[in-house]
């Protein structure tokens, strides 16, 4: 942000917090018929519009191709990816009688937390870009092995080392099941009803609000994909309640009640662990007050590929604080459902089913849903720097409606920084 920026910032802190009211839960009808608008993509190929264009399918695949998950000559890769997209299993960390009973083997099988792991830029590096922190949050049907290739393919673009949030797959059917209940998450965390944001969420939100809080952290940057939006929308409408609380209370035991109503109770001792280190990083958030909270807050970058939530908002909506961005291809049927939605409410239409905020950057006429070969690809293609078999010259994710000409994700392409005028405070 520019100077200006801040001082509007700063102004803003000493008034009242201006975010929208804790919206209450979608009714069933309103999901199905998010659904039902969805679905009526013409011509209706709702397998094409996931699994993208028969040339997608057919080898030889590029080298950092979904598809090469299913290669023949790594059975043992592709047999385990079969197996953890198919076999149900608890999104939960194993309950303590669970690993006295069960050896380890069963308990990875039955219980499928997320999980944490850090990849290294493109030049196996870990410590390019101290001042930046990097987060991808995948999608449905990822197990660990899927995720690292899209991982590698990140910090093969961007040249810079990425924390993966690691929503583990617990078969197709329960990742739907989680969707629903992320999209659910709208309660109010100081009412009596019981939460529903899933594991990921919590993990999520605790993991990122560390790195906002480090004073050596200039810049926060979270890419998202299919459920991971769902969970990244969950983030911020946690933090935004945070913030709203605040105003109430700031002792961390406060924070300790709060995590945990979030959460819908804690049972085990790894929830604990969460449920602490949660309650510690919004007890930082929110020391300093409303003012110090929003300049951290404004380190933050979202960037979303085939968003599904039905609400991402801004913390601060007049500050548009953080930074969003939301890409989407034309016919893929997961964006559908959220930024791509026809039921997406416009600026203030607070009753509308869906509200993303944040300009959105469409592929016209595209198919498919994969992040590396549906998403990635054509932006790598655009930007590579020297000539190539599948260089393209047109731009493939104008944007669309009011906003930037082009994103600013496309900034940080191959190491680069943004111009010093675009810097976050």
């Amino acid at each position: 942000m520019v100077d200006s920026s801040k001082d509007r910032l700063l102004r803003a802190a000493d008034e009242p917090l201006s975010t929208p009211e804790w919206p209450r839960a979608n009714e069933l009808r309103s999901l199905v018929q998010v659904a039902d608008a969805a679905l009526r993509i013409r011509p209706p190929l709702y397998f094409r519009s996931i699994f993208g264009t028969l040339s997608d399918w057919a080898p030889p695949h590029r080298r950092f191709s979904e598809y090469n998950i299913l290669n023949p000559w790594q059975p043992v890769t592709a047999l385990r990816f079969l197996a953890d997209i198919t076999l149900p299993a608890f999104p939960t960390t194993a309950p303590n009688w669970a690993r006295t009973v069960f050896p380890p083997v069963v308990n990875r099988r039955l219980w499928r937390p997320t999980h944490f792991f850090r990849q290294p830029d493109d030049h196996a590096g870990v410590s390019t870009f101290p001042d930046e922190r990097w987060f991808f949050i995948n999608g449905i049907s990822t197990n660990a092995d899927l995720a690292s290739i899209n991982a590698a393919y990140l910090a093969h673009l961007f040249h810079r080392p990425l924390t993966v949030v690691q929503n583990a797959t617990d078969s197709v059917l329960v990742d739907l099941f989680e969707c629903a209940i992320g999209k659910g998450f709208k309660n109010d965390p100081d009412s009596k009803d019981r939460k529903t944001m899933t594991e990921p969420a919590w993990r999520a939100t605790s993991a990122i609000l560390e790195a906002i809080n480090a004073p050596e952290t200039k810049r926060v940057v979270v890419i998202a994909h299919s459920q991971g939006t769902i969970i990244t929308a969950n983030v911020l409408r946690a933090v935004t309640k945070a913030l709203r609380s605040e105003l109430v209370e700031r002792f961390e035991p406060r924070w300790h009640a709060f995590t945990q109503r979030l959460m819908g109770g804690v049972q085990t001792e790894t929830d604990k662990i969460v449920r602490d280190n949660l309650a510690h990083s919004l007890a930082e958030l929110t020391k300093g007050g409303l003012r110090e909270a929003l300049l951290r807050l404004a380190k933050l970058e979202v960037y979303t590929f085939a968003n599904c939530a039905d609400r991402m908002r801004y913390v601060h909506p007049s500050l548009e604080v953080p930074y969003m961005e939301h890409f989407a291809n034309e016919r893929d049927i997961v964006a559908r459902l959220g930024v791509l939605s026809p039921l997406r409410g416009a600026g203030s239409q607070a009753d509308a089913p869906i509200q993303i905020d944040g300009p959105v950057f469409v592929r016209t006429g595209a198919w498919g849903h994969l992040l590396n070969d549906h998403y990635l690809t054509p932006i790598d293609d655009y930007l590579y720097p020297g000539p190539r078999e599948y260089s393209r010259e047109d731009n493939p994710y104008p944007a669309i409606g009011q906003g930037p000409l082009q994103s600013r994700l496309y900034e940080y392409f191959h190491g680069k920084r943004l111009p010093q005028a675009q810097h976050s405070i």
